[in-house]
């Protein structure tokens, strides 16, 4: 047999109505009273007032990931789209099936819509309690009716609890809920049947409600605080409140289903038993687990790539500036001479590659933001860890950043007059890659600890020119200051990029140095082939001067080291991810 019980917890602004949602979804810690020891995150979804969705994704799309991620085995394909479609109809959401949410960029659907996308993504997972706070905010009376009698109507099919916080709705809304919560200051001032609120008020308060008038709109109105500026009286207003309903109460005794699950009637419910069974061996547990991970990871990274080739705000700006700064970099620095004097050009090629592909990492924090939101929401609600979500972003964004640095690396390459060769070229295009990736991953590190646009970027840019400063380019490596040197030279991944490229460009080739009026031989940094009657340098004696000092590296060696600083950047995104839960 099903049971669905619908509640309603209502009050006036700054009333507790959020708080006492965070308390029985376990977000946050009770100051008072006892907790259902029960999983929530196994039990509950809690659909937030503000809705956190992927802009390029359509309604179906939003649900149908919603569905399969929720899921603890894999679903079939007309399971999940039977599903989908069901909660699509029962949402009203028919007519925008197929149209995108709507970004920044891309016009999309209505405020309200959304609303019902975000509640129909949390029911198509159908949870055993459902967790609603302002489910109806943005939406018309008429709408907020049905997306309630909707809501309803699934819990019980379903056999669901359904709580959720509502300011003021109208009377055919307020009339569809089972039981109502009341909260003035974050004390209950009636607690019971929607059906009995009239007769509280006339009896228990002596405040009959007047003829045609809504009693939840004329119960908000006696327990609204905000407008009794002494702040005793305030106080003595909500505890004369709570007496006369504790009074009342114990003089009319009404059956109390209680919001958490093990004190209702229907104990025997199979959800409910499984929500306090004894937990199975540990191995076996860490099996399942490890299965689950895989199977969501996989389905992430079909919802990430899904997003980055939609989202102008992912990768798509900035396919655009590689392109332009390509394009740039192959007219002002076109076909450099291969002589000694064009030196310090080629070495400012490599550093701007570097510095100009990095620095641009800080144009996906917008997408990645939009995107730790999703996160955060689907986290909390059990679906997921950060396990998954890390290594499906660590994945998806591999052939994007590989399409933008190949963008620029053939724009520019031979236009500029590099080292010719295949093995040259991909060599260039491999470090740049590389580069770019760790700079990605550090962008994801600040966005996921500073959660705020304009900080996120102001901290990831400082990092980059930070990066720049002591990469031993401005300033000679062995002229940074010994405290700059010791520590941030050698942890900046700009450091070991830059040396590659130069290292790649210079080595094996000879540059051409300038004849003298007397016939002597000139050149910008000492030359060993002059000795042996060349008037030409070495690309390997530029790698020798003691400014430079990268002749004799490893290129294996450097490669290996940028990829540990992205893989402790990738940890460092888990690590906060993980400490960050909200």
């Amino acid at each position: 047999m099903t049971y669905g019980v619908s509640a309603t917890v209502m009050g006036p602004s700054g009333a507790g109505k959020s708080t006492i949602l965070d308390i029985i979804a376990k977000r946050t810690h009770a100051t008072a009273g006892t907790v259902s020891k029960a999983d929530m995150t196994s039990l509950a979804s809690y659909v937030e007032q503000s809705d956190a969705l992927l802009g390029v994704l359509s309604v179906q799309e939003t649900i149908g990931f919603a569905a399969r991620l929720s899921s603890d085995r894999p679903l079939s394909r007309e399971v999940i789209h039977a599903r989908v479609k069901r909660t699509i109809a029962d949402m009203g959401l028919t007519d925008v099936a197929n149209n995108r949410i709507g970004n920044a960029v891309q016009r999309g659907i209505s405020g309200g819509q959304k609303r019902r996308v975000t509640i129909g993504s949390a029911l198509v997972a159908q949870p055993k309690i459902l967790l609603l706070d302002e489910p109806t905010s943005g939406l018309d009376s008429r709408t907020s009716r049905e997306v309630v009698l909707a809501v309803k109507s699934i819990a019980r099919r379903h056999g669901m609890l359904v709580i959720a916080s509502i300011h003021q709705p109208n009377w055919e809304t307020f009339a569809l809920f089972d039981k109502l919560l009341l909260l003035a200051q974050g004390r209950a001032v009636y607690f019971g049947p929607t059906t009995h609120l009239a007769s509280y008020l006339a009896d228990g308060l002596g405040h009959p409600v007047p003829q045609h008038a809504n009693p939840s709109d004329h119960a908000l109105d006696l327990v609204n605080t905000d407008f009794i500026p002494d702040a005793r009286a305030r106080t003595l207003h909500v505890a004369g409140l709570t007496e006369k309903w504790h009074s009342y109460a114990a003089a009319h005794p009404v059956e109390q289903p209680a919001f958490l699950p093990f004190k209702m009637k229907h104990r025997s419910s199979a959800w409910i038993t499984a929500a306090f069974r004894p937990r199975r061996p540990l191995w076996r547990r860490a099996a399942d687990s490890m299965r689950s991970d895989s199977r969501r990871t996989l389905i992430l990274i079909e919802r990430n790539m899904m997003n980055y080739s939609r989202n102008l705000l992912a990768y798509g700006i900035r396919l655009g500036m590689y392109l332009g700064m390509g394009v740039l970099l192959a007219t002002i620095w076109v076909n450099l001479a291969q002589t000694a004097a064009k030196v310090n050009d080629r070495l400012s090629v490599h550093f701007f590659s570097v510095a100009f592909l990095g620095f641009m990492s800080v144009a996906g924090i917008p997408a990645f933001l939009e995107e730790r939101l999703v996160f955060t929401r689907e986290r909390q609600n059990g679906l997921y860890g950060p396990g998954p979500y890390v290594l499906a972003n660590s994945l998806v964004t591999l052939p994007y950043l590989f399409a933008c640095s190949l963008l620029f690396s053939v724009l520019c390459y031979w236009s500029i007059g590099l080292n010719p060769g295949a093995e040259q070229f991909f060599r260039f295009l491999g470090i740049l890659f590389l580069a770019v990736y760790v700079a990605e991953s550090q962008s994801a590190v600040v966005a996921a600890a500073i959660p705020i646009f304009v900080a996120a970027l102001a901290i990831a840019s400082f990092l980059n020119g930070f990066w720049m400063s002591v990469g031993g380019y401005f300033i000679r490596a062995v002229n940074l200051p010994r405290f700059w040197y010791y520590w941030a030279h050698f942890i900046d991944y700009q450091t070991y990029a830059f040396d590659l490229l130069v290292y790649n460009d210079f080595h094996g080739i000879i540059l051409q140095c300038e004849t003298l009026a007397d016939g002597s031989c000139f050149c910008d940094y000492p030359s060993t082939l002059i000795a042996q009657g060349q008037c030409a340098l070495a690309g390997d004696d530029v790698l020798q001067v003691r400014a430079l000092g990268i002749r004799g590296i490893s290129f294996q060696l450097y490669c290996c080291i940028l990829l540990i600083i992205a893989f402790i950047y990738r940890a460092l995104l888990y690590l906060v991810l993980l400490l960050r839960k909200k």
